[in-house]
């Protein structure tokens, strides 16, 4: 912009507010172009706290649609002292009985006596004690294998790390305060070994560390498996009363049947495996208060009031009030941007009706929630509301007396390649919350920045105004510097104008 004259006519005329009075009518078309990008950008705000809330309760609904939570079980062991269990939905609701002969272990192995005290290097530990020549532990766990060289100017400590950082699954340790060395396999089972061989690593274990060999010149140990019966299986024993062909685990926890059992010690034990009917009511109830949440949510954002006569507002606007005057103008302004929006509408009639459709593959009379005493609030106001209340406990509770899996089929029930009429509500469900989703994201991308948001049409329509605003703003700079130098050229011209007259004035006088 050049330099600015005026004034210099003596003409008393403000330019600066002419020049604003001029461009304040220029200016509207940018002002209402930052009101509607300002209104997308609340838009797709409001879009990722809608994808964020859907997502959350897609999230939960997942796992209805696993069998541990539409069929949880109850399970309790006899006795503890000799056997832990936990249940999942899968395990058969029977009673178990099991016989533990032994249990499962892994190999120790620790120095007989105790060693020299600690001195630093092994040579100085041990001294003549150590094999001439290399030592070299070939260390096996009975899969893997890892050769080490011991290194003699190296100490026992170095050794320790050596053997716990190879990748075998042994473990080792040396108690300075008890000068013993220990050897631990960090599984159990009878594949589980402690194979050490290789050029004077017997005689060294042996004979300079302790550790025990398995026979002369040999040190090859095994873990032991687990032996026991199950119901009746494994306990046969011959005339000695020898167990001929226990059951074997190379673990003290397994599961068979969907009963993971924790072995704890020898004995007998009874197994009672039950359905949880307490813990699957409380679930049913945990999903009907989260879909009531998001249905509420959902007709909230529907039917929240549009005030379109509330734009956001301008800078200028915002000078000229009050703080809780701006706010309570934006919270109008904000309120309804997703009124009535066909996404939400879409979703909130398909998951009423994924609800409301009983599950077209099931047989008997319990075949929708509604079978079993969970229905819709019958006060239109509250638009498809589910109703849980003691009634619909007490169907809920005769109905899985009645068949313990109810609950199971009426959620889960997954049928490949099948319409959703004959899926599961919560199979079902899942799939119409991502379809959603999808449609959200396409819309609005998955959250309220349009940095990464290249896709979505409000990002692409946020960007427009953009570029609009930015050309239609040098535009308007242009514009105002061209009326500051037409008003600059009028002074000047009027200045001069003053000037001559003055002359005149002066010659006609003399």
């Amino acid at each position: 912009m050049g330099i600015r004259t005026y004034g210099l006519s003596g003409s008393g005329m403000d330019v600066d507010q002419m020049v604003k009075d001029l461009m304040k009518a220029q200016r509207a078309r940018y002002d209402t172009l930052g009101q509607k990008k300002t209104q997308m950008e609340w838009k797709k705000a409001d879009f990722n706290t809608m994808y964020t809330t859907i997502n959350d309760f897609r999230n939960t609904v997942f796992s209805y649609k696993l069998s541990n939570t539409v069929s949880p079980k109850v399970v309790s062991s006899q006795d503890e002292k000799v056997v832990k269990v936990t249940a999942n939905a899968e395990a058969s609701n029977v009673n178990h009985k099991i016989e533990v002969y032994k249990l499962a272990e892994g190999v120790t192995l620790a120095s007989s006596q105790e060693l020299s005290a600690y001195k630093g290097t092994l040579t100085e530990q041990f001294g003549a004690d150590l094999p001439s020549g290399d030592i070299v532990l070939n260390i096996s766990d009975g899969k893997v294998g890892k050769e080490i060289k011991v290194n003699k100017d190296g100490s026992l400590n170095d050794l320790v790390s050596q053997i716990n950082n190879s990748g075998v699954g042994i473990q080792a340790n040396y108690d300075a305060t008890l000068g013993r060395f220990f050897l631990y396999s960090k599984n159990t089972g009878s594949n589980v070994k402690i194979d050490i061989s290789g050029s004077n690593a017997v005689d060294f274990m042996s004979n300079v560390l302790k550790i025990p060999a398995s026979s002369p010149g040999t040190i090859s140990y095994a873990g032991t498996d687990a032996e026991f019966s199950l119901d009746g299986i494994g306990n046969e024993v011959d005339a000695g009363g020898n167990h001929i062909n226990p059951l074997k685990q190379a673990n003290n926890t397994f599961t068979v049947s969907g009963v993971t059992y924790d072995l704890k010690g020898t004995g007998n034990a009874t197994v009672s495996v039950k359905p949880d009917n307490d813990k699957t009511i409380a679930n049913v109830k945990a999903f009907v208060e989260a879909y009531n949440t998001l249905l509420s949510k959902l007709n909230g954002e529907v039917a929240e009031a549009r005030y379109k006569n509330f734009l956001p507002l301008t800078s200028d606007q915002k000078s000229a009030m009050s703080e809780s005057d701006i706010k309570a103008w934006e919270e109008k302004a904000k309120s309804g941007l997703l009124h009535n929006d066909p996404i939400l509408r879409d979703l909130v009639s398909k998951m009423r009706s994924d609800i409301a459709s009983p599950i077209a593959g099931l047989s008997g009379k319990y075949t929708s929630l509604a079978s079993i005493g969970i229905t819709t609030s019958m006060n239109y106001l509250e638009n498809g509301k589910l109703v849980f209340d003691e009634a619909a406990e007490t169907k809920l509770k005769k109905a899985l007396e009645q068949d313990p899996d109810i609950v199971n089929k009426l959620f889960a029930t997954k049928v490949d390649k099948a319409s959703s009429s004959k899926q599961g509500i919560a199979v079902r469900m899942y799939d119409t919350l991502k379809g959603a989703m999808d449609k959200i994201t396409d819309e609005a991308g998955f959250n309220a920045s349009t940095t990464d948001d290249t896709k979505s049409t409000l990002a692409k329509l946020i960007r427009d105004y953009g570029k609009q605003m930015d050309v239609l703003n040098t535009r308007l700079a242009d514009m105002e510097d061209r009326y500051y130098k037409q008003f600059d050229a009028m002074e000047a011209a009027l200045s001069k104008l003053g000037q001559q007259s003055s002359w005149l004035i002066k010659q006609f006088g003399s």
